[in-house]
């Protein structure tokens, strides 16, 4: 590789990168296909609802517990916008053709004539592919992340979210609907000085403008179906007087239609929605003033069609409109106001701008659209109480959200947590609001702070306090999991993480983000949509009976766990924050600086700060996107080896089949492991300046690197890594062959942009392929920060 001319080694970088967006997308294509196989063979599949169902049935629940915990259930899926989205939105869009396309070769009846033009469509599509440019050439704006959002509502959480409610309904009749959608994009301003009013503003129009325009489209597609004649069928009083009064309050758009559709009801009645729909859209009168009184308008079409005799009617596509609405209404996605604690001690313009702004889109959209305030960076009561009495100087009665995001904050959350309800004025906001209390725990700083092990235990034992006390105080809890796509920010699969939380107060709520890269990976393909959402929801089903869930740990368990934090915390503060050579080495072992260079997110990478403290205005995000680059992946992993060295081999595997928390830690640390290559790794230490500190960090990263490997085959015991997952394990042996020559063209990159002799036409040379390169490991790993 180092042998190679630079733009040689650039066409090695595309094609490469271009692969494995196609082994992704054929991997994700085959995962659809199993699933359709299970369905066709009528196994349950695993982690369904109806898995779940099972589970419950098995472990003798009675009926009547599982309707109740079926009616308390809440799931909030939070869409953000962290820099770690590395695809562009054009190449995931031919992502999706090429999925449609994919499919139609599935076709049994596909003729000779039809396979070879669909083969055709494939190569011109891998063709575009090959001539787009992956690299983005300007950083997005705040604008163009809320445009990115909404792309994945528009290509399949619209359609993929109502087909699972009506699923879940098929099995729990009658419950209300169990999750719904926030997103962070526009509103999240800590960190990023492009967010503010206007993107508050403008992710809430351009949401509404979207969920408008798709109700449109459906009415009238619906219009055009409900030819039910009067003179066939009867037709309700209530939907006669209904169309008299559309008739009056539509009188101009009454004269256009003039007598058509009059012995048509249904179709009359939905020309008038279809009007009040685009009255709305266009900011006419009269339109719907609220998502409310259009559901309104399709409740009463349902009930004449029910009364009329077409109940089949009424359950196909209009019940499909009915819950689209009840899950998206006009704003789509709940969107969340962040801010941190040292902006709203200070009082900035911007917060009382941004908070004037909140105050008009609540007027205009309905408090069902923005109605929480988060504050980062929380380490006091006075933090949150702050919050509060900012929200009230303008009359604002939203939900202060403290986000705890340091292993101090964590261990104090619950103390901090019980002096804020100690507050009166605080205690009456939460009563006014049904008595209800959201705490919002940080994966990404505290793993950034204490290391992996030590992060995932503190907040599990933050959840555990303030779950004792909301139950102390008589309040309903919910947690909002800040967790990112890696494993070192909280990542991992979805469903064995919900399960591995301790019980809440009540049990099965709770609320979690979405990450950059991770929406995509979950969200970009209809079937894989629905996919993911069922699994998150299937696990926070099981999360509502703790006893089936089996997510609270003995007193031994915790007494263990306490141990293995207390050992991993001190290895890993001792290499990573004590080491004043650390960070040196750091800078030159991985393209940490460079990661600036890819226009990949709006957010700086560090966050303002007077003074020169580079780790400690580092966010988390690019510190792990770093380490997973070199492949390394050190943040996921560091300290493990060390802590479970300390432990009895024997009690750690008995605690690995006994308890989830533990078992979710250990797998997760296998998967990163197995993706890790220090092989690799050592590759990179030729960038780092010759010395006695460079071969006593890398020693001892390599060290604990071994032995953490060594001690996680002990507690699952098995002989590689992965071996009881060969799927998994063939598909990482695949990849990383592929991954080699990127990582080792990329060193080369590195070497020529960091040369001081180079000429700044040189290093102009070297960026861009160096930034491909960055981009095809990330969609190599399939993972970024």
């Amino acid at each position: 590789m180092a042998g190679l001319a630079l733009e040689r080694q650039a066409l090695v970088l595309r094609a490469f990168a271009v692969y494995f967006q196609l082994v992704n997308l054929a991997e994700q294509h085959h995962r659809l296909r199993r699933r359709r196989q299970y369905e066709h063979e009528r196994r349950v599949p695993r982690e369904s609802l109806a898995e779940a169902l099972s589970r419950f049935q098995r472990a003798a629940v009675e009926p009547e517990a599982v309707e109740q915990a079926a009616r308390q259930l809440s799931l909030e899926l939070v869409l953000t916008a962290h820099p770690t989205e590395a695809t562009r939105r054009s190449v995931l869009a031919a992502h999706l053709r090429l999925s449609r396309l994919l499919a139609q070769l599935d076709d049994a009846a596909l003729t000779p004539a039809r396979r070879r033009r669909v083969e055709a469509a494939l190569a011109e599509e891998i063709t575009l592919l090959w001539q787009t440019d992956e690299v983005r050439t300007h950083r997005p704006r705040v604008v163009d992340e809320i445009r990115h959002g909404l792309w994945f509502f528009e290509q399949s959480l619209l359609r993929v979210a109502e087909l699972l409610l009506a699923d879940y309904r098929r099995l729990v009749p009658g419950a209300p609907a169990p999750f719904r959608f926030g997103t962070w994009i526009g509103g999240d301003l800590d960190g990023n000085p492009g967010a503010g009013p206007e993107t508050i503003t403008d992710a809430l129009e351009q949401a509404r403008v979207l969920a408008l325009t798709t109700y449109v489209r459906e009415v009238r597609e619906l219009a055009q179906v409900l030819g039910i004649s009067s003179q066939l069928a009867p037709v309700s009083p209530e939907l006669t007087a209904s169309i008299d009064q559309d008739e009056r309050e539509l009188a101009g758009y009454a004269d256009e239609l003039e007598d058509r559709n009059l012995d048509e009801p249904y179709r009359r009645k939905l020309s008038f929605v279809w009007r009040r729909l685009r009255n709305a859209l266009e900011d006419a009168e009269p339109g719907y003033t609220s998502s409310v009184a259009f559901a309104a308008d399709l409740d009463l079409l349902d009930r004449s069609l029910r009364a009329g005799r077409a109940g089949r009617v009424a359950d196909g596509r209009l019940a499909a409109l009915r819950r689209r609405v009840e899950l998206f209404g006009f704003h789509l996605a709940k969107l969340d106001v962040r801010v941190h604690a040292d902006e709203l001690r200070v009082g900035s313009d911007r917060i009382r701008e941004t908070l004037a702004a909140v105050e008009r889109v609540r007027e205009r959209h309905g408090p069902e659209a923005l109605d929480t305030l988060i504050v980062s960076g929380t380490t006091s009561p006075d933090d949150v109480l702050n919050a509060r009495d900012v929200a009230e100087e303008r009359g604002l009665e939203l939900s202060i959200v403290p986000l705890f995001e340091t292993i101090a904050s964590l261990r104090s959350a619950a103390e901090t947590m019980e002096r804020v309800l100690d507050d009166t004025r605080f205690a009456r906001l939460v009563e006014r609001r049904g008595s209800r209390v959201e705490v919002m725990v940080g994966y990404s700083d505290s793993g950034k702070d204490g290391g992996y092990l030590t992060a995932q235990w503190e907040i599990f034992r933050a959840q555990r306090a303030l779950a004792d006390l909301a139950r102390r105080r008589g309040v309903e809890l919910t947690i909002f999991h800040g967790r990112g796509g890696s494993a070192g920010r909280g990542g991992g699969p979805t469903h064995a993480a919900i399960l591995a939380q301790p019980p809440g107060h009540p049990p099965g709520r709770l609320k979690l983000t979405e990450q950059g890269e991770t929406v995509s990976f979950k969200y970009g393909l209809p079937g894989l949509a629905y996919r993911n959402l069922e699994a998150a929801l299937a696990a926070t089903f099981l999360s509502s009976i703790p006893e089936v869930a089996g997510s609270e740990p003995s007193a031994e368990g915790v007494s263990i766990l306490g141990d293995l934090s207390e050992h991993a915390f001190r290895a890993y503060r001792a290499a990573v924050h004590e080491d004043e050579h650390f960070l040196r080495f750091f800078r030159q072992f991985t393209p940490i600086d460079e990661l600036a260079l890819l226009e990949i997110g709006s957010r700086p990478s560090r966050r303002p700060a007077e003074g020169d403290d580079y780790f400690g205005t580092l966010r988390a995000i690019p510190w792990i996107f770093a380490w997973t680059q070199n492949r390394c992946l050190l943040p996921a992993w560091y300290g493990c080896g060390t802590a479970f060295e300390e432990a009895g081999s024997r009690e750690l595997r008995r605690l690995y089949r006994q308890w989830a928390f533990f078992r979710s830690l250990v797998d997760n640390l296998e998967m990163t492991l197995a993706k890790s290559s220090l092989d690799i790794a050592e590759g990179y230490l030729g960038l780092v300046a010759l010395s006695p500190e460079r071969e006593r960090i890398y020693g001892a990263i390599a060290t604990e690197h071994e032995r953490t490997v060594a001690a996680v085959l002990g507690i699952v015991g098995a002989r590689e890594l992965l071996e009881r997952q060969p799927t998994i394990q063939r598909s990482i042996r695949l990849r990383n062959p592929y991954v080699d020559p990127m990582n080792a063209i990329q060193v080369e990159l590195l070497r020529r942009y960091r040369d001081p002799d180079a000429s700044a036409r040189e290093r102009d040379r070297a960026r861009r392929p160096l930034l491909r390169s960055i981009s095809g490991i990330a969609a190599a790993l399939r993972n970024t920060g």
